[in-house]
């Protein structure tokens, strides 16, 4: 299950971001072979282009918000490098997943929105 199709099964009954946070592996610092060639950006601008190449490198269909320069929902949420949340109606925490890559789990999120939205 990936986070594409649950993003199809389930938009018509919730919002979905991606939120582009610091680049985990630019190419002038931590570069992981295989991920999108990337500088870290410097600027709010850089890091939204950043946040579009990625959205079109990797063909992602979800909304694309971009974190400030403070890192702010990075921050507020330890989201680096990925992470899985689903915020409720209230503004709470419903469902937080490990940290990735290791514990970025697409379908335990699709586990979680059909027990509480309904799978079709």
């Amino acid at each position: 299950m990936s986070l594409e199709s649950t993003f199809a099964e389930f938009r018509d009954r919730a919002e979905f971001f991606v939120v582009y946070i610091r680049e985990a592996h630019p190419t002038d610092g931590w570069e992981l072979e295989g991920n999108v060639p990337l500088e870290d950006p410097k600027t709010l601008p850089q890091r939204g282009s950043a946040a579009s190449a990625c959205r079109d490198a990797l063909g992602i269909t979800i909304p694309v918000l971009v974190d400030d320069m403070d890192d702010t929902v990075n921050r507020a949420y330890t989201a680096w490098p990925e992470r899985l949340f689903v915020v409720d109606v209230d503004g709470r925490v419903a469902y937080a997943g490990g940290p990735g890559p290791f514990q970025f789990k697409p379908a335990e999120l699709h586990e979680f929105l059909a027990g509480r939205l309904g799978a079709r």
